[in-house]
């Protein structure tokens, strides 16, 4: 008896569809459709329809690859900071080479070219300074950083701007208009489940009519 029981377990587990497989995928589709009232759309209305909302789901493949709230990226950036305060110190040391270094450049691309005429061009020439363009790149991760560190999961900002509003288009485009039988917090639940998006990286129901309003009142 315990033995039949275990193996019937094993099997209604087995049976489970798994998230990635073509079934389950098929399936969330099919509730998608259901939850915008095109389920019973065919011909040309439901090849674009389709073909759109494959394209929102490729644009968000990547999504759940994206660290939490700047995560290994944020670390990552760090690392680069504490490596570029190296460099510079290094590039100070270099400085009495900075004009050959930028002449060897040249020469590597015109071994032929004179090398006193390069050495007047590059006094005329107004070349950035390496140094320089490294200090803004520097300023600029730096603004990232803290951006990463204030605003929260920024995840969720690519997801509204992958999958939300280009889905709330969709519905405008289709004709889709939210209502008591056709509710908007039921569709986009369901768009998340066809994406795949866990829970804790979706936004609100009241953050989706937000960003409803704000879409309406740019068109």
């Amino acid at each position: 008896m315990l033995f039949f029981a275990a193996a019937q377990r094993s099997a209604m587990t087995k049976s489970r569809i798994s998230p990635g497989s073509s079934c389950g995928s098929d399936q969330r589709l099919a509730k998608l459709l259901a939850a915008i009232g095109k389920d019973r759309s065919d011909g040309i209305e439901r090849s674009v329809l389709l073909h759109d909302l494959e394209k929102i789901k490729s644009a968000c493949s990547q999504l759940q690859e994206l660290p939490i709230a700047g995560g290994s990226f944020r670390k990552l950036l760090l690392r680069f900071r504490a490596n570029t305060a190296k460099r510079r110190a290094l590039r100070g040391q270099l400085g009495p080479l900075r004009d050959e270094m930028r002449i060897a450049g040249w020469l590597r691309d015109n071994p032929e070219a004179d090398k006193s005429s390069l050495l007047a061009a590059i006094q005329d020439a107004n070349i950035p300074d390496p140094a320089e363009i490294e200090a803004i790149e520097d300023r600029d991760i730096a603004f990232l950083i803290d951006a990463m560190g204030n605003l929260g999961d920024y995840r969720k900002r690519y997801l509204r701007k992958l999958a939300v509003e280009p889905f709330l288009r969709l519905l405008e485009e289709h004709e889709v208009i939210p209502s008591r039988d056709l509710p908007l917090n039921r569709m986009t639940h369901a768009l998340f489940d066809r994406l795949g998006i866990e829970p804790k990286l979706r936004l609100t129901d009241a953050g989706i009519r937000t960003i409803a309003r704000d879409l309406r009142r740019k068109s």
